[in-house]
This record gives C-alpha cells, structure tokens and sequence, in this order.
C-alpha cells in the first residue's frame, strides 16, 4: 500500500498532485506539493461526519413523517424505510481510478511490394519446328544439326529442371547414348550466380544420367565465357562409371548463359570417353552454338 504522501492527481488534471493519507485519495490539490502543507490534520474525524450524516436523516425524517402526524392528530404510519439504492454505493476510502488512457491508432506501414523475378522469354519450339535451316533451336539457344545418320533429332528433351529443352543423340551401344542438349532452366531452378548454376547442373547430371549416381566425377576446367555477347560459365569434366565393361564413361561439356531479362539457358554435350568421332562431333555442334529466340 502506498505511503501518505502527494502523487500525481489520479483525476488526471495535468500538472496538479492530489494527497494520498495512506487509506484514500483527499480533496487536497497542488501544483507545487514541495510547498504545501500536509493535509492530514485538517482532514475531519470520520466517525464525526458519520454522526452528523445520521442526525441530518433524523430530523428529515421527523419533519417529513412525524411532524405532519402530529398536527393531525393520527398516529404516524409505520414505515419500512426508503427503498435500498440500485447503485453501489460511493468508498471514499478506496483511491479514486485513474482515467483509462485513450490509445492512439497507430499508423500501419504501407507494405513494400514482394519483389518479382524478371519476365523471361524462352521460347519453346514445336515438335515440328525444333529444326529450321539446318540448326536444332530450343530455350534461346541453337546448334547446328549433326549431318551424320547415325545422329536423330529429339524435339522434346524432358528434364525436370529444364524448360523448352531439344537435343541431338546418337547411339553407341543399346544402353548407351551421346547427346547434345540444349534448353533454358526453369524459373524455380534459378540458383545463384552462373558458376553455381553449372556446378548444380554438373551435379544433378551425375544422379540423372548414370544409373541412379553410379559415376564418379572428375572435374577439369571450370572458367567464365562468353556465348553470343552474353556472359556464361563453361564446366569440362569426365564421368567414369564400372558397371558396362565396353563403356569407360563420358566427357562432358556445360555452358550456362545469362540473358538480360533474367532467364538462362544451357548446353551439354555427351561423348563417350575414348570414341574420337563422337568427340569431334559434339564439339563442332557445341563450338557453333548461338543465342537465338525464335
């Protein structure tokens, strides 16, 4: 319980300090309580005022009641009292509230937009139009078609990773194939610079393509390029598998390109290590690439 003594006017009048005996708030106010005259001598005697309250009812109630009676000569009514009050009662030794301060709204800040991946434009060709003049075209890239007959074009490339990919193969053994693939990489695929892309695509090429990952990468080169004007990152490196005597592996070739609408695309090639005529191939397709949108 707080101690006798003067505290900010809890009636909230800016400035003023109402004094607090130890039990209830007082009529006394300050504006400057280190001058002012401690309030609890002149406060009255509570048990005072309650005898003067009841004696004040008294005499009311004989003049409204008795007093008539009286002078008519009747005997006065028996009364059961004034009603009970449907109100509580004020306790004036209980410290007044203080007022509930009004919360000011505050300003809600106007949310900054999300921000957006660039528009891309990849473009991807229909099944019967992956060809023209001679170049295989797909995800903002092209190359030339391979003039070999053992080499056929496939039009739809699916990877999952990939968008609008097509790609040029050629069988070497019944389970074994060279290709080159090119394409742009999906939106959601987009990840970090462009040697960070190229070293994913690496990874994901080893899970993908050699019997659930059972090949080893050995990486060779891994340098920043050019292709069309555009700024690219070229990976070499070899894949060595066991599990087909006749096939040692691959060498394998990515190129990842940025476009300036954000968007990219890419180009691997596939040759099987040691076959010589395959590997001139893919590296005359690969050497002739372009940045074409068609």
């Amino acid at each position: 319980m707080a101690q006798p003594g003067w505290y900010p006017d809890p009636g909230g009048q800016q400035g003023m300090f109402r004094y607090w005996d130890g039990s209830a708030w007082t009529r006394q106010l300050s504006a400057d309580p280190s001058t002012a005259a401690d309030p609890r001598p002149d406060r009255p005697n509570p048990a005072a005022l309650w005898a003067i309250i009841a004696l004040v009812v008294v005499v009311a109630l004989l003049a409204v009641f008795a007093l008539p009676q009286l002078f008519r000569g009747g005997p006065a009514p028996t009364t059961s009292g004034p009603p009970a009050p449907t109100a509580s009662a004020w306790d004036e030794r209980a410290p007044s509230p203080s007022p509930t301060p009004t919360r000011t709204p505050s300003r809600k800040p106007t949310p900054s937009p999300t921000p957006t991946r660039p528009e891309t434009h990849l473009p991807c060709p229909r099944y019967d139009t992956a060809v023209v003049g001679g170049r295989l075209y797909g995800g903002g890239l092209s190359v030339p078609v391979i003039r070999d007959s053992r080499w056929s074009v496939d039009p739809v490339r699916t990877i999952p990773w990939a968008i609008c990919a097509t790609g040029l193969k050629r069988t070497i053994t019944s389970s074994w194939v060279s290709e080159v693939i090119l394409g742009g990489i999906q939106p959601r695929s987009l990840t970090g610079s462009l040697d960070e892309q190229a070293a994913a695509i690496a990874e994901d090429s080893v899970g993908r393509f050699y019997s659930g990952g059972r090949g080893k990468l050995t990486m060779q080169t891994s340098k920043a390029s050019t292709l069309g004007g555009l700024d690219a990152w070229e990976l070499r490196y070899e894949v060595r598998v066991n599990y087909l005597g006749s096939i040692p592996g691959d060498n394998v070739n990515v190129v990842v390109v940025q476009h300036s609408d954000g968007s990219r695309s890419f180009l691997m090639t596939f040759a099987t290590i040691g076959d010589t005529e395959t590997q001139r191939q893919v590296e005359g397709s690969r050497a002739a690439a372009r940045v074409e949108k068609r």
